[in-house]
């Protein structure tokens, strides 16, 4: 049997637009009749690009495996009969120009102590988005955006309205040339955006940055700290919020669908804005380490914008870290960020080796059935079934052992 974890996360085509979901979602999605495609190797020479799909498949309750990676720790978890393209020879150089394909399934991939024997997995360097590639200022705006993310909160409005108050707002509405419901809906349930920053923040130009587009209140510095607090009202800043995250808090946090479908500029101002204010640069190994609370779904964003955009993440263990404020203890998750590649890639994929596979019990289990390419007698049959799954893994739906 083929078949994954409901909580695989993939990237995703739904009627036209780009987004991040599990499998159980996408189950959901192709119930109510969209139109899904999902990113597939389409030869051997490397090329990607979408493939529609036919079918999601719910298998139920079944007894998976996780496969973790030796180097990146990313992680899938499959039924034992799943086909994978594993290898344990040499698979291409820089100079060869097509992947020498081989698939295995699961229960015959080798595992030993030594991992540079062991089978490899593929990842793909970079997920092929058809979208704009932007300018300096969608840039900019996706930098304000990461940047709130990961230093910003908001405050939403309580008061009901009264009488009085609905007078005003219709005022406001018709100088517009609004209605009082379009009204209150432009001006949103957020009332106030606050940035908390250090003094470094100003020295590296990153308040100039997040300023260049949006109005901000003067700094307020925090009493007894070495900290300061930047507030804004703005509403094209809170409108940027609003359409393209969700929560408010460090532990709620995370990044809409929408972000994929603007432009590239736009997805890499927002990591360079969350790394400006949660990611440290370590000169000597030319990485990002970042650490943040226990918000596994910001955690996700952060590993599908770094796989989006090419760049290389490393997964690491959490631990308990002591917060400077509040002297409690909680829990940090960790990744590294390679915003220049270091491994050998060539045609588009690296491979690396499998460092464990774990039984992790019952989990609801799920396929897609994906249109096929290519017809049984061509010789690149065997892409009709590999497509990726979480973090860019490759992963067969095949029946069928080539």
């Amino acid at each position: 049997m083929n078949a994954l974890s409901g909580d695989t996360y993939l990237f995703a085509e739904i009627d036209g637009q780009y987004g991040v979901y599990t499998l159980k979602e996408l189950f959901e999605l192709h119930k109510q009749g969209k139109k899904i495609r999902v990113p597939t190797l389409l030869d051997e020479r490397g090329n990607m690009g979408w493939i529609d799909v036919e079918g999601v498949v719910s298998f139920g309750k079944r007894n998976l495996e996780r496969l973790t990676l030796s180097s990146s720790r990313l992680y899938v978890e499959t039924t034992e009969g799943t086909i994978i393209p594993a290898y344990s020879s040499h698979l291409f150089s820089g100079t060869e120009k097509q992947i020498n394909l081989k698939i295995k399934s699961v229960n015959k991939i080798k595992v030993s102590q030594d991992m540079k024997h062991n089978d490899a997995l593929l990842l793909a360097v970079r997920i092929p988005l058809n979208i704009p590639e932007g300018d300096q200022t969608e840039w900019d705006y996706g930098f304000a955006l990461g940047f709130w993310v990961a230093e910003g909160s908001i405050k939403r409005r309580k008061r009901k309205n009264t009488k009085q108050s609905l007078v005003t707002l219709n005022g406001l509405a018709k100088k517009k040339g609004m209605t009082l419901e379009e009204y209150q809906k432009y001006i949103t349930d957020i009332e106030l955006v606050t940035l908390s920053i250090g003094r470094s923040d100003f020295e590296r130009d990153y308040v100039d940055l997040v300023k260049k587009h949006f109005k901000f209140a003067t700094p307020y510095k925090i009493k007894y700290e070495n900290g300061y607090q930047l507030f804004s009202t703005d509403l094209n800043y809170i409108h940027l919020i609003k359409d393209y995250t969700d929560g408010s808090g460090s532990y709620t946090k995370h990044i809409k669908n929408e972000v994929f479908n603007r432009s590239w500029k736009f997805l890499e101002g927002i990591l360079d804005g969350y790394l400006a204010g949660d990611g440290y640069f370590d000169k000597k190994l030319d990485l990002f380490e970042v650490g943040l609370a226990a918000n596994y779904r910001l955690y996700n964003d952060l590993i599908f914008l770094s796989k989006v955009l090419g760049y290389d993440v490393h997964l690491h263990n959490g631990y308990f870290a002591k917060s400077p404020s509040s002297n409690n203890y909680y829990y940090q998750l960790r990744l590294n960020i390679f915003k220049n590649w270091h491994r050998h890639t060539a045609l588009g994929l690296v491979r690396e080796h499998i460092k464990k596979i774990e039984v992790v019990g019952e989990r609801e289990a799920f396929n897609l059935v994906l249109k096929p390419l290519y017809s049984e007698t061509d010789t690149r049959v065997k892409f009709n079934h590999l497509y990726f799954t979480a973090f860019s893994f490759l992963v067969s739906d095949a029946v069928k052992t080539f």
